[in-house]
């Protein structure tokens, strides 16, 4: 007869309790800010009593809202087969936008910690796609970036938009004076120049990676047919809506514009799809979205969820209707058709890539059919230098963004080459 096991360790949710010192072997406020702080021991998370993979480093997500959890999808994998790195996550509270995000959590399967546990030593590195919230309080190397098409836009603030730039901003990225994070990633060169003038070491730290996101819809095109087939376009032209959130965006210009091209465009011919951006699902709820477009789903709208399914659509899309908001920009640099229906001049940082794509763009006009205009619709002219105007590294951000993470992690890299995953498709319920 088999020993009866012996009672299981009381766990706290989402979080499994090894000493502070199994995993990186740092000592509590050993200056973490510094790689290299402490001594991170090889093989030192064998030690950890209730686990079953030596991990050598811990990594820490910093979820602050969707919009970081949906790129985190993009960075995180890159530490994907390496059985020395377990990643966490952890909720940084303070967003406006400050949705519950458990289900999306246990969905995932991933493990979560409280904020208070997180800003322990037992990580080795946090990836924060945001500039916001507290993470000086976080006793580790921090490695931000961002969580859109780049730094291109002013920092929102509940009086509206000022002179400083969303991400790189120095009540973001400043504490007394000093910086918070260890690692600011760029997409471009050209964003070195929006780092916080009065703040020479902030440009020591950044890092120019290039796009992770870009680089997978790229990377994803060549299998479109089958993207399109997922959403059940078959042969029909794609026309996709994509709106930003706040009193600028598409949506809030133009909410009646779902309804109109669904009655407008022939269904025989054509399918719409409608993206918003998870901020606008988050302050109006999605009872709220589903009645908006109601008529219009009824007749023949795809609604795509706030979680998942834009970069499908946006991969099949043959037509798109955007703003200022990143999917307008990720849509003209793959040489999409593009119209823009609105475009928040005021939000976008002059001289950016963002700011020159309303320069370019055709728009949308009051004063034409609907019908005729997507027929007309064209690619941003010269779109492939505005990406790479917008994209460094373009098909190499995989290899660019694991190198900073490994080297923050003090690990070297895994031998297998760095790349970009295809997106997955989205199949509509």
């Amino acid at each position: 007869m088999a020993a009866t096991a012996g009672p299981e360790p009381a766990r706290r949710e989402g979080v499994c309790d090894p000493p502070s010192d199994t995993i990186t072997g740092r000592e509590p406020g050993a200056g973490s800010r510094e790689p290299g702080a402490g001594s991170r021991e090889p093989g030192a998370g064998s030690r950890e009593p209730w686990g079953t993979v030596p991990v050598r480093r811990r990594v820490l997500g910093v979820v602050r809202n969707l919009t970081a959890l949906d790129r985190l999808g993009d960075v995180l994998p890159l530490l994907a087969d390496d059985f020395r790195v377990e990643t966490r996550f952890t909720r940084a509270t303070g967003s406006a936008f400050d949705t519950d995000l458990s289900d999306h959590f246990r969905r995932a399967g991933m493990r979560v910690v409280p904020w208070e546990r997180a800003s322990s030593t037992e990580f080795a590195l946090a990836v924060s796609p945001s500039g916001n919230g507290a993470l000086h309080e976080l006793d580790m190397p921090v490695l931000t970036l961002s969580h859109g098409a780049g730094h291109h836009k002013h920092l929102p603030s509940a009086a509206g938009f000022g002179p400083a730039v969303a991400g790189l901003s120095e009540e973001q990225l400043l504490r007394d004076g000093e910086p918070i994070p260890t690692s600011v990633c760029l997409t471009h060169h050209d964003q070195l120049e929006l780092l916080p003038p009065d703040s020479p070491s902030l440009r020591s730290l950044a890092r120019v990676v290039g796009d992770p996101c870009f680089d997978r819809l790229r990377a994803s095109l060549p299998a479109r047919k089958r993207y399109r087939e997922a959403l059940g376009v078959g042969d029909r032209e794609l026309v996709v809506l994509t709106s930003t959130w706040g009193s600028r965006a598409l949506f809030a210009r133009r909410p009646e514009l779902p309804r109109e091209l669904v009655g407008a465009l022939p269904s025989e011919t054509h399918a719409v799809a409608l993206v918003l951006h998870p901020n606008v699902w988050d302050w109006h709820g999605s009872w709220q979205i589903e009645h908006w477009t109601r008529r219009a789903r009824e007749a023949g709208l795809v609604l795509i969820p706030p979680d998942r399914g834009w970069k499908a659509a946006l991969v099949a899309a043959d037509t798109v209707i955007a703003d200022h908001g990143s999917l307008g920009l990720y849509a003209a640099t793959l040489g999409k058709r593009l119209l823009l229906g609105s475009f928040g001049t005021r939000e976008v940082i002059a001289d950016t890539p963002r700011h020159e794509l309303g320069r370019r763009a055709e728009y949308l006009r009051d004063d034409a059919e609907l019908t005729a205009q997507i027929a007309a619709a064209a690619p941003v002219p010269e779109y492939e230098k505005l990406a790479a105007e917008t994209f460094a590294h373009q098909d190499r951000a995989a290899g660019e963004l694991r190198r900073a993470l490994y080297e923050l992690l003090e690990l070297p890299e895994p031998p297998w080459r760095a790349t970009a995953r295809p997106v997955d498709p989205f199949v509509p319920e």
